[in-house]
């Protein structure tokens, strides 16, 4: 365990992969009252991402007590828990046997105002596209830049910008899952070939099934994002957000009773925030 300490006071080696190839996995992790209501999900996606890029997985029981540490006595916050897979290797060519490295770092909420939920968001289409790779997608490895540079598109009152990928579907957010409602169905983007499998998206989804509401995963064009009747976004530490702009498509909808549902569901988990 390399660092176990807030932002600023971890110290990591230059000789990192995670710091120089972004070979590594992260967790952004939300707290409340001292818990992480989502920490078995985080915790199976981080060890089945390790699994997929051959990161020597870490002891399972030592990630959670460094997490459930992280958290105790945070109200309000977020923990993160970085795997890389450490340091050596001759260019991208990895170590014969690596020496994983774990960062565990303590961070303040994203500014995320209450009108949000209660008013629902605008979101922006962005020029930048994510990539396709069956070999990464669903990961949340550390090579971001794709979204750095589709965030850097945002305007103010933009509180989330959608990407496509080179066929013109929508595949996610910068940092959202999507979810639409089309007819009497919900609908997310596969994330196969692109994208993050969301710990909140997984959820989300479960949460719609015992609802005995249909849930499918299905590519989702402009037109269609143009034709649903609900958009929502979701996110581990944001919860689901309701969208009620995106400009560009000429859409509007105040939120809907779908999204009010998973709302409500989600907030059942204890998180004040994420309450309708």
């Amino acid at each position: 365990m390399t660092g176990n300490a807030r932002v600023g006071e971890a110290f990591v080696p230059l000789d990192d992969r995670g710091l120089n190839y972004g070979d590594g996995l992260f967790e952004t992790m939300r707290t409340t009252a001292g818990q992480i209501p989502l920490l078995d999900g985080h915790l199976q996606r981080l060890i089945d991402g390790c699994h997929r890029i051959r990161i020597p997985i870490p002891d399972p029981e030592t990630l959670r007590a460094a997490a459930a540490a992280a958290a105790t006595g945070l109200d309000d916050g977020v923990v993160k828990l970085l795997v890389t897979r450490g340091g050596g290797g001759r260019g991208y060519r990895p170590p014969e046997s690596p020496g994983p490295r774990v960062l565990v770092s303590v961070h303040e909420l994203p500014d995320a105002p209450r009108h949000w939920y209660r008013e629902g968001v605008r979101v922006r289409i962005c020029q930048t596209r994510i990539g396709r790779s069956m070999a990464t997608a669903g990961l949340k490895h550390l090579g971001r830049l794709e979204q750095v540079l589709a965030s850097a598109e945002l305007e103010a009152d933009d509180a989330e910008g959608l990407m496509l990928d080179e066929n013109d579907l929508v595949i996610e957010g910068t940092r959202c899952n999507l979810f639409i409602v089309n007819g009497d169905r919900l609908v997310t983007p596969p994330v196969e070939m692109s994208g993050v499998a969301g710990v909140m998206r997984a959820l989300v989804r479960k949460m719609a099934l015992q609802a005995d509401l249909e849930c499918r995963e299905e590519a989702v064009s402009l037109d269609e994002l143009r034709g649903a009747s609900e958009i929502l976004l979701t996110n581990s530490v944001l919860g689901v957000l309701p969208v009620t702009q995106i400009p560009s498509l000429n859409w509007r909808r105040t939120r809907g009773p779908v999204t009010e549902k998973l709302m409500q569901s989600v907030a059942e988990l204890g998180v004040e925030a994420w309450a309708p």
